[in-house]
């Protein structure tokens, strides 16, 4: 979903053991070695249907049976990648998943020190407690999926499935804005839970969106596109939540703007992105040249 791999964030504990080890360099280099690690393994395993040693013709024909749009056929691109952006999708598509990571940000960089220094827990204890909304989040995205699956095989239109999904997830992690107004830590870390479930639950639909918009042949460009523009809240969020727990020397500003970044999503997907469909850019010339010509 983002830019940090989800098994990093349900590692708190390891980390801290880690650091009260051998110091706060070794988590980062065993982390990157394990990243390098997977890496390889996706190098090595990885094929398109067609390469793949382990498909038979049986499964390639079943995978391209079932696309609506046959990609990897060939190599053409309808558009340049600068060209998505005449899309209102793809426009939406970026700002809804920059609201996403804005929130997921603060679990990633601020979660540990709030823990620590709002709520007064030890570190080993900390360690702990930040691995149960990273495992919430996991088990909502494994119902997210086959919530989707479910849906739309008993009819649901492919917009209303997604919506559902979007919308509700980011709405569900506005949680995150009330997680610094209660008093009580339990209540706080239960809070905080919620919203990362509510925040995986929609970055399960988020992360099939390009497969869905994207024009046949630019999965890929799409989805790097999207993940670009969540991932400069992956850089301006950590510095506006530093900057307000500096000046305000509390976490609840930060906390109520990452629930209004989150409602700001919600709102994004329902009446920004329209219908769930993929871009066909004929269309899109054809109705420039009967505009122009009337």
């Amino acid at each position: 979903m983002t830019a940090v791999p989800k098994w990093e964030r349900q590692w708190p504990p390891l980390i801290v053991l880690l650091m009260s080890r051998f110091g706060w360099q070794v988590p980062f280099i065993v982390s990157g070695l394990i990243g390098l690690l997977w890496v390889a393994v996706w190098l090595w395993y990885y094929r398109d249907p067609e390469k793949h040693r382990y498909a038979n013709q049986a499964e390639r024909m079943y995978i391209r049976e079932g696309q609506l749009k046959k990609e990897g056929m060939d190599d053409r691109a309808p558009l340049k990648w600068y060209e998505l952006f005449r899309y209102r999708s793809i426009w939406a598509m970026c700002v809804g998943f920059f609201t996403l990571n804005y929130a997921i940000y603060f679990f990633i960089t601020w979660f540990p020190d709030y823990l620590v220094h709002d709520r007064g827990m030890k570190m080993m204890t900390m360690g702990f407690v930040a691995m149960i909304p990273p495992l919430a989040g996991l088990v909502a995205e494994l119902v997210a999926g086959w919530t989707m699956d479910t849906l739309y095989k008993k009819g649901f239109s492919l917009t209303v499935v997604r919506k559902i999904h979007l919308v509700g997830g980011m709405v569900v992690a506005t949680a995150i804005a009330l997680a610094g107004l209660v008093h009580s830590a339990v209540w706080a870390v239960v809070l905080l839970a919620v919203s990362y479930a509510g925040l995986e639950f929609a970055a399960c639909a988020i992360w099939s969106l390009p497969g869905d918009v994207a024009p046949v042949n630019m999965t890929s460009t799409v989805g790097g596109i999207q993940n670009c523009a969540s991932n400069i809240a992956g850089i301006l969020g950590p510095m506006v939540t530093g900057a307000i727990v500096a000046s305000a020397h509390s976490f609840v500003p930060a906390l109520v703007l990452s629930g209004a970044m989150t409602l700001l999503g919600a709102l994004t997907y329902l009446f920004w992105l329209g219908k769930v469909e993929p871009i066909r850019p004929h269309r899109h010339r054809e109705a420039l040249e009967s505009s122009a010509q009337a």
